[in-house]
C-alpha cells in the first residue's frame, strides 16, 4: 500500500464526521509538522560486503581472466612430450625375439606469425567484456544504494505519518476528556463523546497500517544488512548540476548502464572483426627437437631437430564462415541499438525525476501554506466554539484537516527527497553517498 492511501484514509475520516453533535471544550495546541530524517551516516558502507556486490565483483574478475586467455593466442606455445614402454620384435631382421624398454622425448615450440587479426580482435573483445562486467558491478552498487535509499525514505515517511497521527490522537484524546467533563455538567451529549471515540479508533487503525508499511519497507534495508532506522545522507553533498540538460549530460556520460552497453557494443564490433579473420590465411612457425632410444637390435639412440613454416588458407567452408560473420554483424547492430536505448532510458529518467523534483517543491510550498491555513482555522474554530458558535464536529474536522495538511507536507518532503535520489542514481553517483565507490579497472585490462 502506498503512502497516498494513508493520506486518503485520513481525509475519509473527516468525511465520516458529518453527524457529530455540538459541544465545547478546551484543546491542546496544534502539532508541528514532522521533520525529514537526514544526517551523517556511518554504517551504510557495509553494502560493499553484501553477497550481491561480491558476486558482481567475482564475475568481473572472471571476465578479466578472459583477457589473459585471449592474449595467449598471440604468444608462442612450448611443450614437452615423453613416453616409455616395452618394445618387442620377432622377424628376419632380429636374431631372436627381444624385449626391452623404449623411450622417446620431444620439445616443441609453435610460434604464431599471422592469424588474420583473430587474436587481436579476441583481446579487444575480452577487454570490452571486462569493462562491461565492471560497469555491471558498478550498476549493482548503484542499484543497491538506490534500493536502500527508497526503502529508508518510505520507512521515515511512514514514521512521520505515525507521529502525525499520534499527535492528532493526543489532541482528540484531550478533546474527549473535556467533553466528558462537560457531559457531567450537562453541557455536552454522549454523541459528542462517541464521535471522538470513533475517530480515535480510526486513527489507531491508520497508525497500525502505517506501521505495517514500515515493516514492508524495512525488508530491503534488512536484506542489505542496514538498520531501517538509519538516517539518510544529504543528496546536496554530491553538488549535482541544477539545470536539466547538465544533469542529462552527466547521466549519459556516467551512468553505469550506459557505459556497460557501450562496452558491449565495442565487444560486438570486435567479434565482427574476429569472425572476418576466419576468411584470412594463417602463418605459423614450428620448432621441435625429438629423441629416443630403443633396445631392439639395430636401433640406436637418436636425436633430431626440425624447423618448419606452416601456411593455411581457407578456400571453401560451406558457408559456415559467412554465416558467422552475418551473425556477428546482427549482434553488433543489436548492441548498438541497446546502447542507444540505454541513453534514451536514462535521459527519460532524468527528465521525469527533474519534473518530479519541481512538482515536489511546489507541492511542499502548497502543503506548507495548507498547514498554516489549517492551524489558523483550528484556532478560529476553537475560539468560536467557546462562545457556542461552532460544534464539536467542527473542531474535530478542523483537527483532522490539520493532520491531513501535515501528512501532505510530510509526503511532499519525502517525494522531493525521492526525486533527488533518483537523479543521483541515474547520474551513477548515489553510491558515493553510501560509501560504496565504483570499481576501478586494472591496468592489465587496458
Amino acid at each position: 500500500m502506498s503512502y497516498y492511501r494513508t493520506a486518503v484514509a485520513v481525509l475519509s475520516a473527516c468525511v465520516a464526521l458529518a453527524g457529530c453533535a455540538s459541544g465545547a471544550a478546551r484543546q491542546a495546541s496544534a502539532p508541528e509538522p514532522a521533520k525529514v530524517v537526514t544526517g551523517t551516516v556511518s554504517n551504510l558502507a557495509s553494502i560493499n560486503t553484501h553477497p550481491e556486490i561480491l558476486a558482481a565483483d567475482a564475475r568481473r574478475d572472471a571476465a578479466g581472466e578472459e583477457i589473459a586467455r585471449a592474449r595467449s593466442t598471440l604468444l608462442p606455445n612450448a611443450g614437452i612430450e615423453a613416453s616409455a614402454g616395452v618394445a618387442a620384435g620377432d622377424g628376419d631382421e632380429f636374431d631372436s625375439r627381444t624385449t626391452g624398454n623404449a623411450y622417446s622425448y620431444a620439445l616443441t615450440v609453435d610460434i604464431p606469425l599471422y592469424q588474420g587479426g583473430r587474436g587481436q580482435s579476441a583481446v579487444a573483445a575480452a577487454k570490452a567484456d571486462y569493462r562491461a562486467s565492471g560497469e555491471v558491478a558498478n550498476d549493482r552498487r548503484v542499484s543497491a544504494a538506490y534500493e536502500l535509499a527508497l526503502a529508508l525514505i518510505e520507512v521515515h515517511r511512514q514514521k512521520g505519518a505515525v507521529e502525525i497521527l499520534g499527535k492528532q490522537a493526543a489532541i482528540l484524546g484531550s478533546l474527549k476528556r473535556g467533553i466528558e467533563t462537560e457531559l457531567k455538567a450537562g453541557a455536552a451529549s454522549r454523541v459528542d463523546v462517541d464521535d471522538v471515540g470513533r475517530q480515535l479508533s480510526r486513527l489507531s487503525v491508520e497508525r497500525e497500517r502505517a506501521r505495517l508499511l514500515i515493516a514492508q519497507a524495512s525488508r530491503t534495508a534488512l536484506r542489505l544488512g542496514i538498520a531501517p532506522e538509519t538516517k539518510l545522507p544529504e543528496v546536496s553533498r554530491l553538488q549535482l548540476p541544477s539545470e536539466e540538460q547538465d544533469l542529462i549530460e552527466l547521466a549519459v556520460n556516467n551512468n553505469p548502464r550506459v557505459k556497460e552497453r557501450d562496452a558491449r557494443a565495442d565487444a560486438a564490433k570486435a567479434r565482427v572483426s574476429q569472425a572476418k579473420g576466419d576468411l584470412l590465411p594463417t602463418v605459423s612457425a614450428g620448432l621441435s627437437v625429438r629423441g629416443g632410444e630403443d633396445t631392439l637390435p639395430g636401433v640406436d639412440r637418436h636425436v633430431a631437430g626440425r624447423g618448419e613454416v606452416r601456411f593455411s588458407m581457407p578456400i571453401y567452408t560451406g558457408g559456415r564462415v559467412s554465416a558467422g560473420i552475418r551473425q556477428r554483424n546482427d549482434e553488433n547492430r543489436a548492441a548498438v541499438f541497446e546502447a542507444d536505448a540505454a541513453r534514451i532510458g536514462v535521459t527519460a529518467a532524468i527528465r521525469s525525476a527533474f519534473d518530479r523534483r519541481v512538482l515536489a517543491k511546489r507541492m511542499q510550498t502548497l502543503a506548507q501554506a495548507e498547514r498554516r491555513n489549517a492551524a489558523s482555522a483550528l484556532e478560529g474554530v476553537r475560539a468560536e466554539r467557546k462562545v457556542g458558535e461552532r460544534s464539536t464536529f467542527d473542531e474535530i474536522r478542523a483537527i483532522a484537516d490539520l493532520a491531513s495538511s501535515e501528512i501532505n507536507l510530510n509526503n511532499a518532503r519525502y517525494d522531493l527527497i525521492a526525486a533527488e535520489y533518483t537523479i543521483a542514481a541515474e547520474t551513477g553517483l548515489v553510491g558515493e553517498l553510501f560509501g560504496v565507490p565504483g570499481v576501478q579497472q586494472t591496468a592489465d585490462a587496458e
